[in-house]
């Protein structure tokens, strides 16, 4: 029986298999944040921490940082630009915040603008 779903959606996790080759995404857990047909998917590995502080690199929002307060290595596309996940409290969505399309169960998980101001949320 085959449990593959035919596209990964917002908010579900791929874990690649140990037998995966490619060395930019051997033994990574990536939650899916985007999916469209023409655009493509786009992800966040969350199992690949480095020892840089987040606020070494983005200083303005240290004050909102939780732990592990790091930066993250992501795969080979756009090495030199930011994602945030962020969670946020109560039925609002404050601006700059925006919920991972279609993953219900993770309503309060989303993506930040890091271009705004943090004030904020």
């Amino acid at each position: 029986m085959d449990h593959m779903e035919p596209d990964p959606s917002a908010g579900r996790l791929l874990v690649a298999t140990p037998l995966l080759g490619d060395p930019n995404f051997k033994r990574a857990v990536v939650l899916v944040v985007e999916h469209e047909d023409t655009e493509g998917t786009l992800g966040v590995v969350l199992n690949r921490p480095t020892k840089i502080p987040v606020g070494q690199v983005l200083e303005q929002w240290t004050e909102l940082i939780t732990d592990p307060s790091v930066l993250f290595r992501g795969g080979p596309v756009a090495q030199n630009s930011a994602l945030a996940l962020a969670m946020v409290p109560g039925k609002e969505e404050p601006l700059g915040w925006r919920a991972l399309d279609g993953a219900p169960a993770l309503a309060r998980l989303g993506l930040l603008d890091l271009d705004a101001p943090p004030r904020l949320l």
